[in-house]
């Protein structure tokens, strides 16, 4: 069972979401807080497993609030749901260990898938459908992008969509011929993608790029 608390301070989308989510078999509401500082304190009392956090609230905002569960609660997980697009709100969101910043007008269904794949580890949102990509914010995937891919004492470097398809084929395992396949290009564009990827990395070869990928959350 997963067992989810909701911070947000309009009864309505609280209360809905309670309602929604307690209908699945295998999530369970243990409490709502209308601010920041109850759900710090309903935490304490009752430690939940991911948190579903609105960004703006009276006494203390969702932001502040992660980062003070979080001091308490290392594993405790969320996913901030707004109706704000303001791009330094949602980075401070991730920076503070949001894992998903999605828009509150989001399907129930999305949430919930949402809800177990962050849970189950399984989060994968580069492989976002364009239907999800409607309700969560793009600066939340340039933000982990840009923060995943900066080799140690290095500078930062981003990876593209593309560099990043690329990057999980070479975990599984494909050759150059296999990704040029898959992915409609020709087997040197492959090599000239690759090349690009190890410079942006910081690697020489496919089993240091395998381990940066695994160490950065990529795979």
């Amino acid at each position: 069972m997963i067992h989810i608390g909701i911070a947000e301070d309009q009864a309505l989308i609280r209360e809905s979401l309670a309602i929604v989510l307690n209908l699945e078999y295998d999530l369970q509401v243990v409490w709502t807080a209308t601010t920041g500082i109850e759900a710090i304190r309903r935490m304490e009392q009752t430690p939940a497993d991911l948190i579903l956090m609105d960004l703006r609230m009276p006494d203390m905002d969702g932001v502040a609030a992660i980062r003070r569960i979080r001091d308490s609660h290392p594993n405790a997980l969320s996913i901030v749901l707004t109706t704000f697009h303001q791009e330094e709100w949602l980075m401070e969101a991730i920076h503070a260990g949001a894992k998903a910043c999605l828009m509150k007008e989001v399907p129930p269904d999305l949430l919930i898938s949402a809800i177990r794949s962050i849970v189950s580890r399984r989060w994968q949102p580069a492989e976002w459908s364009s239907e999800w990509r409607k309700y969560a914010p793009d600066i939340q995937f340039r933000v982990r992008t840009v923060a995943a891919t900066v080799p140690p004492g290095g500078e930062m470097e981003t990876l593209t969509g593309r560099d990043v398809d690329i990057l999980r084929k070479l975990c599984l395992g494909a050759t150059n011929k296999e990704i040029a396949s898959e992915l409609n290009l020709g087997e040197g564009t492959v090599k000239n993608y690759v090349s690009n990827l190890y410079a942006k990395l910081g690697v020489r070869h496919r089993a240091e790029a395998v381990k940066q990928a695994r160490e950065r959350g990529l795979w």
